[in-house]
């Protein structure tokens, strides 16, 4: 009966749960190649290395989103939004000022570091000697936040290149970074991450100039209200996530370099298991928006229920399975990282779990309840950071 009722619900949902299906499917191959990637290199560089790294790659990714002020969610609403009503002039025109505006963001950072770097390094590094990992982070902030790929791809409810992107990245970091990481060590992983970024990005980019022309109709789109009415307000409705990007950073202030390795090693097995309650998320989002756009919000809900139910068997799953595996991987791949294993355990477990409530954030966005999307992002941050302190913690 149960399982009668789980097909009936997948059934009502065909052409989301397609789509699901294949990012589900992209999303494992994604994943297999992040965690490879986690694996080789933290092997190379060790504990201390890889905190290193990784606190780097926190620096950049936490300026980049700070400094994006909810564009994230603005683009992939409105270009559903304007694709639906066929207002390529609309699109064009939203995309041609978030890129000027961000240019003009990004110069001003870059000159700011060049007045603070040794300043950066003594803080996050805890030497200045290290400020030759400054400007190599910044190579990867310029990329992560003049990136529109994935907001755009979502917009236009592109699913196969987002999926295609999010392989292509960890793969490339790994052809990239094996042989620039044994000639410059940690620099040259973090330059191998900038070139990943952009060689990852090439067929979204090809299929966005490609899509997003100016079209002949004047423009009848303010982004000034845009910016106003929703886009700031659903940035700081989400500040509470940025837990997520600014925990690396927050932890080297309080920990050693080597717990901190092992902290982030954990991390990236959390990160991987996030890409199944972020692909439903992802594939929900811009179908919400659109029934939201036309009052349909009794099918939006019924929509979101049965994702969730999808979701369930998934998280479940892959929660026991996790369980039993995790210790001997570790011990035949990266055996300097086994006092890692239990914390690596209660990652994908937490994972998982706070999977729904990942995918709740996104509904409610969707739907412009961003109070409600306020409070779901604080209950998640305050539970990842707490937990986050404790797990760190626990590799002394």
């Amino acid at each position: 009966m149960i399982i009668k009722t789980y097909i009936s619900e997948i059934k009502k949902e065909k052409q989301l749960i397609k789509n699901a299906t294949f990012m589900f499917s992209t999303s494992i191959v994604s994943a297999f190649f992040s965690i490879l990637s986690t694996l080789i290199f933290s092997r190379f560089l060790g504990p201390s290395g890889y905190g290193l790294f990784k606190i780097a790659m926190g620096l950049a990714t936490t300026a980049a989103y700070l400094l994006d002020v909810g564009v994230k969610y603005l683009i992939p609403r409105y270009i559903a939004e304007f694709e639906s009503k066929k207002q390529p002039e609309n699109i064009a025109h939203l995309l041609e000022k978030t890129l000027l505006i961000k240019a003009v963001i990004a110069i001003i950072i870059l000159i700011i570091t060049w007045f603070f770097s040794q300043s950066i390094s003594q803080i996050f590094f805890h030497s200045k000697d290290l400020e030759i990992l400054v400007w190599p982070s910044m190579l990867v902030f310029i990329i992560i936040f003049l990136d529109l790929t994935v907001p755009i791809l979502i917009g236009y409810q592109n699913f196969k290149l987002i999926a295609l992107s999010s392989i292509l990245v960890p793969f490339a970091h790994i052809i990239f970074g094996l042989p620039l990481v044994y000639i410059l060590g940690i620099r040259g992983l973090l330059i191998a991450a900038f070139l990943a970024f952009i060689s990852g990005s090439i067929p979204a980019l090809r299929f966005i100039i490609k899509k997003a022309k100016r079209g002949t109709a004047p423009r009848s789109f303010s982004y000034k209200n845009a910016i106003i009415n929703y886009s700031l307000p659903a940035y700081f409705s989400n500040i509470p996530t940025y837990i997520y990007i600014v925990i690396i950073p927050l932890l080297s202030l309080f920990y050693t370099q080597k717990q901190v390795g092992y902290y982030s090693f954990s991390l990236s097995f959390f990160t991987a298991t996030q890409l199944f309650p972020l692909t439903i998320a992802n594939v929900m989002f811009p179908k919400i928006a659109q029934l939201n756009s036309r009052n349909k919000t009794t099918v939006a809900f019924r929509t979101y229920k049965r994702l969730l139910l999808i979701y369930t068997p998934i998280a479940v799953f892959g929660s026991i399975f996790c369980i039993p595996i995790t210790e001997p991987i570790i011990r035949l791949l990266v055996p300097a990282f086994l006092p890692a294993t239990k914390i690596i355990v209660i990652q994908i477990i937490a994972s998982f779990a706070m999977g729904y409530i990942f995918i709740s954030v996104y509904y409610v966005t969707a739907i412009n309840k961003l109070k409600l999307a306020t409070i779901l992002n604080w209950i998640l941050s305050i539970s990842f950071g707490a937990l986050a302190y404790y797990l760190t913690g626990m590799t002394k």
